[in-house]
């Protein structure tokens, strides 16, 4: 009974005359066709597309050490990566974005080039909606077995302890300007409170029992060797000191003269000015602080100029023994001189104005996307970079005893040959460095084109529309839309009468202020494939793109198979949108306007690709199809939530014949337009691969078997690959 309730609805049809590929397929319907899409009733809210719209925020860590670093976004299918975003990321703005992902897509990658290396995520398509980009630093753990301090101040309370007199064995307190003295042979710990100062007459203590605790809005004052461990929060004044027990530094310490220290000295946030020159014979930690000393400095044990440091020194710099880590910024104005080690890292700044003279033959390290820059360079030993690519930038260039550079390292120097590196060494003085708070970064100094996006990682720094590239269907790949022309009418649904194969790119702006929020697409460039024109009618293809300005241009890349000529440019005042009508597709194959192609077999192998771009978008962008190329017999995809802000691209054009409305099968309200009475519509998009089409007078569901319950059921089911029974190939036309 079916088969004849069919017969006479393709009889019926005929006599509708929708289209002439029904009057001569009509007759060729064998009783293979015996399915039809009449049971299938779409759920509300379901667009058909097999594809997520995955909404993603990505976010650069407040610990970051780079304040904007570059990403790129990747969906990863079995062993192949194909981009989807490359942009930057800024700290203090998320950079969110919206993916179309295959619904059978398990796993994204994103790469980020942070400060000291680039770091791999691989996520699922849900982690993108909050993901936090984050450096990943290991510090090697020399100090295992030896105590510090912690880095936060003590805490204590001038109520509970007595006003200090002179002497020693207990807690006291200091609130005035005292100047007693103190001889300490018994443990003795001394608060100077806010508004207190204490400025010794005499102070011995040769036992170190003496712990001094300086707060906030205190002062103490103290000259020559001072073996009493000191905390201070507020100010400690020191003339020609000698540091012989602990100090801790979070206030400002002000030596006038010189300091030498052989005890620990720790510096957390703090700031040390030293007038004179600075010996150090103890292990010494800057962290995240400010140290500036006016004379030279000589290292005979460790020196760390650690994160979010700065250490600038007026004199020369000489390491004799132990080890200086540069983690932050350092600024030496004379020589600096190195006999043991030296390593640069983290992203770390160095800049030294004079010489370095490295007499040392062990290896010096500058990793992770340090700066270093000198005047010249004499070195006994191997200079080796690691972990992301470091610059060295400097003057003439001496190796002695067959030492080089060796590792992830880029020379800045005129000086440089190719027998002073490895394998892995250029001199190009090109690599881009990120700026960060410790680094001002290279070659990303200036915003070329003025879009608020550092030259360096601006995908195209000449061009102020374009900071970020998306690749909705994946770089290199296609996504296929097909359609159905017998519109209003419902017809043989055998989606082959316009398939269109599609790649875009493309480019957004940094957003209306510069700062990469609100950003929207200004450009796209576009490649098209038509394998298949199984329609009777001569159908054209729109691209249409938001302009409100009226000024979006098409240019056409030369091409042997079709012409510029062809394509038409209207203007919907109405909608502020541009149409591009790609009209006369067939002769791309015949001069035929009535050739059926690719639709019965394959005739037609080579399947050529139109290429071009549109400039001077204002946000987005869709395709529909015109019948017979007839303007105002539009046929539309369903509602695409990706057009949410573009309400003009939810709707068909001010062109459009809305008298098809309600004709024939066509069913459509509100905003549910173009679809029959079970929601279903003349079109398909967005499936993720290039899509082998149903042949002729051979329905959808005969082609695709569980189209079916991926329509009514399961809206993530993979229903089209070649997997799980999912094709029906003697149906299809595989080009």
């Amino acid at each position: 009974m079916k088969k004849w309730n069919i017969i006479l609805a393709l009889l019926l049809l005929t006599l509708h005359s929708c289209s002439r590929e029904f009057q001569d397929e009509a007759s060729r319907a064998t009783n293979e066709n015996i399915d039809d899409l009449s049971s299938i009733i779409v759920p509300d809210g379901h667009d058909l597309r097999p594809v997520n719209l995955q909404n993603a925020s990505i976010i650069l860590s407040d610990e970051s050490i780079a304040d904007m670093v570059k990403i790129r976004v990747y969906k990863v299918e079995g062993e192949t990566n194909k981009l989807l975003l490359e942009g930057a990321v800024e700290k203090h703005h998320a950079f969110n974005t919206q993916f179309l992902i295959p619904n059978h897509t398990e796993t994204v990658l994103i790469e980020a080039d942070l400060a000291t290396n680039t770091r791999q995520y691989y996520i699922s398509p849900d982690q993108l909606e909050n993901f936090i980009l984050t450096d990943d630093i290991v510090e090697e753990s020399e100090e295992a077995g030896r105590a510090f301090p912690s880095d936060d101040p003590p805490s204590w309370n001038c109520d509970d302890y007595s006003e200090f007199n002179g002497n020693d064995g207990g807690n006291y307190k200091i609130t005035g300007n005292a100047t007693q003295g103190i001889n300490v042979n018994s443990n003795t710990k001394i608060y100077i409170c806010s508004g207190g100062s204490w400025t010794p007459s005499y102070l011995n203590d040769n036992s170190s029992k003496l712990t001094i605790y300086v707060g906030q809005g205190g002062t103490l004052n103290l000259s020559g060797t001072i073996n009493s461990k000191i905390y201070n929060e507020g100010t400690f004044n020191g003339v020609n000191a000698n540091i012989a027990a602990d100090l801790d530094n979070w206030g400002l310490t002000s030596i006038t003269g010189n300091l030498s220290v052989s005890d620990h000295v720790q510096n957390f946030g703090g700031t040390i000015n030293i007038t004179g020159s600075f010996n150090n014979n103890e292990h010494f930690k800057n962290e995240g602080g400010s140290v500036v000393i006016g004379g030279h400095v000589t290292l005979s044990d460790k020196f760390d100029n650690k994160e979010d440091s700065e250490l600038i020194v007026a004199g020369n710099f000489t390491i004799n023994s132990g080890k200086f880590k540069n983690y932050c910024k350092t600024t030496i104005s004379g020589t600096l001189i190195n006999n043991d080690e030296l390593e640069c890292k983290n992203a770390s700044y160095t800049l030294v104005t004079g010489a370095f003279m490295n007499n040392s033959n062990k290896e010096v390290k500058v990793k992770e996307g340090s700066i270093f820059k000198c005047a010249s360079i004499i070195s006994s030993g191997n200079i080796k970079g690691d972990n992301a690519y470091s610059i060295i930038e400097t003057g003439a260039l001496t190796f002695n005893g067959g030492k080089k550079f060796k590792g992830e390292l880029d020379i800045c120097s005129n000086s440089y040959t190719s027998s002073m590196g490895d394998n892995d060494v250029i001199n190009t003085c090109s690599t881009f460095i990120s700026s960060n708070s410790c680094s001002p970064g290279y070659n990303n100094m200036v915003d070329n084109d003025g879009d608020g996006c550092e030259g360096g990682l601006d995908v195209d720094d000449d061009n102020p529309d374009i900071a970020t590239y998306n690749y909705p269907q994946g770089q290199g790949l296609y996504f296929t839309s097909v359609y159905e022309d017998l519109y209003p009418c419902q017809g043989d649904y055998d989606f082959n009468d316009l398939v269109n194969n599609y790649s875009y790119k493309e480019g957004l702006n940094n957003g209306d202020n510069h700062d990469g929020q609100n950003t929207y697409i200004t450009t796209i460039e576009f490649n098209y494939k038509f394998p298949a024109l199984g329609g009777g009618y001569n159908n054209s293809f729109v691209l249409r793109v938001i302009d409100g300005d009226n000024d979006a241009v098409l240019t056409l890349d030369a091409s042997d198979s079709y012409e510029s000529s062809h394509i038409t440019r209207l203007h919907d005042n109405n909608n502020g949108t541009t149409l591009f009508v790609f009209a006369n597709l067939k002769s791309i194959y015949v001069d035929n306007p009535d050739a059926i192609i690719n639709s019965r077999q394959i005739d037609y192998a080579n399947i050529p690709v139109i290429s071009g771009t549109v400039t001077k978008l204002n946000g987005a962008y869709d395709e529909f199809l015109l019948r017979d190329g007839v303007s105002g017999q539009e046929i539309h995809h369903l509602y695409n939530a990706i057009h949410i802000n573009y309400p003009a691209l939810n709707l068909p054009s001010m062109y459009n014949d809305d008298s098809n409305f309600s004709q024939c099968d066509d069913l459509s309200t509100g905003s549910n337009l173009f679809v029959n009475a079970n929601g279903f519509p003349w079109a398909l998009n967005d499936l993720p691969i290039d899509w082998p089409w149903p042949k002729e007078n051979t329905t959808i569901l005969e082609a695709y078997p569980n189209f079916d319950d991926f329509v009514t059921s399961n809206p993530n089911l993979d229903w089209y690959s070649d997997a799980n029974g999912n094709r029906n190939n003697s149906k299809l036309i595989f080009n």
